[in-house]
């Protein structure tokens, strides 16, 4: 017996001491593996070669799963993810592993970094609803922890995904959210980027005075941080800003110009410098300094460094080119334009080898070079149906897009008020059943029986009404896109025929030596620029209206440009929210055009000081009151306006009596045209 026990006691010391191996052995091993794991970390985060890349990951999934360790399974996952290519699927299989893995460790600042890395690989398939998706995820879980980088890193993204719906005041409201987290969040580090976002977004919208506001904030940090580098490229952008939008006085848009070439010049950062001054002589050469804006050109051109930005060049040679046309000089406006055609060219920009074809086509008709000027016509031609087609298809992306993203909040809000419906519904239903005595128990038992089968036979009923009503729609809404995409290229076809018949006019005018001809021919050049104005603005909206203000505001720029030369006019344009369509737009565009083009020609003096005031004003529900009037020199008393033989003035009279409205002169201070006319509608009743 004694001997049993003794047994026993040394085989209970064999087994303590065999579990003791094992687990140091066990310890060991892991402690190794977890060395091994960390080495390949570190291989990782230095290798960009892709096969090795790949090697290394898988050995790195590996060793976790060995280690049985979620968190760095999930870690392992997510760099999987992160650096495959966002453009293939690959990435959001190995993100989803990650997220199912920090879901059931409740990581939630993993997950919100998760689902914005994932959401940027959606947008970069262009699978924005399921970005979307992952970033309203993403800052739920940063809003949960109250992490406010986390936050602010989603709300930035978000803003981003609401761009590609179009959606541009949420992604600004999201951007500002950020912007008031940012404030106050480690001094600022995180402003410099939203504000970077917001500029650029709200140029991009023609937001101008937000964009600059937003700059200035920029300019202010980086002033406090005392980076002045940075000063010099913002400064220049907010120079680039003034010249797109002519929102400052040019002194002031001159005055940032000097201020960055002098920052510039005191850090030598010569390519700030050399942008600046391009800037600086573009708005010289609005002034007509020409002798000053070359001094710049050349500052400029002589100061590049070596390796030099191909779209710098060609702003460069093509600004070069302006100069050298303003100064009349075809041979060197040719050779900088053609450097900078064969720049736009490469660089494949529409918009700028556009303009220079136009430019170099006239050139070399002057020239009567007919071969070069045929192929610069052409290639004028041709890029310009490329915007054109550019354009609409983004337009129509756009619409696309926007109209997806609305229809599908529009469907999701349906679908919570459905659900918080249901709910109040059976809480009531469970309240009433507990206030109901045994008696009557039968009783509702077969009431809510027979309402559900009610409810059940209206339900039935309802969703195959709504099935039919759906369809209906569908086909409804495709006939109506069609027939206002078809109207859009009507009235896109009118605009462009015009366009050819201003350009011919003008390729006619050449020719022409006779002053009297010459100025008749560009009145009629004029007459048919304002029709197809009113085209354009039609193909460019959705409304079928013509925003008179923003058509007025465009006909005097290009007629202020014709006939301004030496005269300053102060023009005053007080037309808000006047609206026509086509059949008041066309003939009132028409009369607007003479009006502006007389004041232009016969009322104003070089050395007066010139004003020019346009109205339009609703009287009442039927007519409108359209006054021109000026400062100037007023109409000789000895005319008669009722025999007079001018074109301009018949034609006012006659468009006059085609919107059924009445016509009269003033000649006190000046010369100024009434006009009471009446809209589509209300000459339709007279008819």
């Amino acid at each position: 017996m004694n001997r049993l026990l003794i047994s026993l006691k040394s085989f209970k010391s064999y087994l303590f001491i065999a579990v003791l191996c094992t687990a140091f052995c066990v310890s060991a091993q892991q402690l190794t593996t977890q060395k091994q794991y960390d080495s390949i970390v570190a291989l990782v985060a230095k290798t960009n070669q892709k096969d090795s890349l790949i090697y290394l990951l898988d050995l790195q999934k590996e060793f976790a799963q060995k280690l049985n360790n979620k968190k760095l399974l999930a870690e392992t996952e997510n760099t999987i993810a992160l650096r495959a290519s966002y453009g293939e699927m690959k990435s959001i299989i190995h993100f989803k592993k990650a997220i199912t893995l920090y879901e059931e460790l409740n990581d939630k600042a993993a997950l919100s970094k998760a689902y914005v890395a994932m959401g940027r690989a959606y947008q970069s398939q262009s699978k924005y609803e399921e970005a979307f998706q992952a970033v309203n995820k993403a800052l739920a879980y940063a809003k949960q922890i109250d992490d406010k980088e986390l936050i602010i890193n989603a709300y930035s993204f978000r803003s981003n995904v609401y761009q590609n719906f179009s959606q541009t005041d949420n992604s600004i409201k999201d951007l500002n959210a950020a912007q008031k987290i940012a404030l106050h969040y480690k001094k600022g580090e995180k402003l410099l980027p939203i504000l970077q976002a917001k500029s650029f977004l709200y140029y991009s919208k023609g937001y101008y005075k937000e964009s600059v506001a937003t700059i200035a904030e920029m300019l202010n940090f980086f002033e406090s941080k005392n980076n002045k580098r940075s000063v010099v490229v913002w400064r220049n952008n907010l120079g680039m800003i003034h010249a797109s939008c002519d929102c400052v006085k040019m002194e002031e848009r001159k005055n940032n110009l000097t201020t960055s070439i002098k920052l510039a010049d005191s850090i030598n950062f010569m390519y700030g410098k050399a942008y600046a001054s391009v800037h600086m002589a573009r708005a010289l050469m609005q002034e007509k300094k020409y002798d000053s804006a070359y001094v710049y050109l050349s500052n400029a051109k002589n100061g590049l460094p070596k390796k030099v930005n191909p779209s710098f060049l060609g702003y460069l040679h093509q600004t070069t080119g302006d100069y050298w046309g303003f100064l009349g000089n075809k041979r060197n406006t040719i050779k900088e334009f053609e450097i900078a055609f064969k720049i736009w060219d490469k660089l494949n920009k529409l918009k700028d080898k556009q303009y220079v074809a136009r430019h170099l086509a006239a050139l070399y008709e002057d020239m009567n070079d007919d071969e070069k000027a045929f192929f610069y016509l052409d290639t004028f031609a041709r890029t310009k149906d490329s915007l054109v087609n550019k354009a609409k298809i983004e337009n129509e992306k756009e619409l696309e897009l926007t109209y997806a993203f609305e229809k599908k909040q529009y469907k999701d809000s349906i679908r919570n008020a459905e659900t918080l419906a249901v709910l109040d519904l059976e809480q009531k239903n469970k309240i009433q059943q507990e206030q109901h005595v045994q008696q009557i128990l039968l009783a509702l038992f077969l009431a809510a029986l027979a309402l559900g089968g009610f409810a059940y036979y209206a339900y039935q009923r309802k969703k195959k009404t709504s099935k039919l009503l759906d369809e209906k729609n569908k086909i409804i809404e495709k006939a109506l896109q069609e027939k206002q995409l078809l109207l859009k290229e009507v009235h896109h076809r009118v605009k462009n025929n015009f366009q050819i018949v201003s350009s011919l006019l003008e390729l006619q005018t050449k020719g022409i030596e006779d002053e009297k001809a010459l100025n008749l021919a560009n009145e009629g050049k004029n007459r048919v620029k304002s029709m197809a104005l009113i085209h354009q603005k039609l193909y460019q909206n959705d409304t079928g209206l013509i925003d008179f203000d923003e058509y007025i505001q465009t006909l005097v720029k290009e007629l202020s440009y014709m006939y301004a030369s030496e005269k300053k006019v102060q023009t005053n344009i007080q037309t808000e929210n006047m609206q026509f369509d086509i059949d008041t737009a066309i003939p009132l565009g028409l009369i607007v055009n003479e009006l502006i083009t007389n004041a232009y020609k016969y009322a104003f003096d070089a050395s007066a000081e010139n004003t020019l005031n346009i109205s339009i004003n609703k009287l009442n529900d039927e007519e409108y009151k359209l006054v021109v009037a000026d400062n100037g020199k007023g109409i000789d008393a000895s005319i008669d306006l009722a025999k007079v033989k001018s074109l301009g003035l018949r034609l006012v009279k006659r468009l006059t009596k085609q919107l059924q409205g009445q016509f009269n002169v003033n000649n006190v201070e000046g010369a100024s045209f009434e006009i009471v006319f009446k809209d589509t509608n209300a000459r339709a009743l007279l008819d």
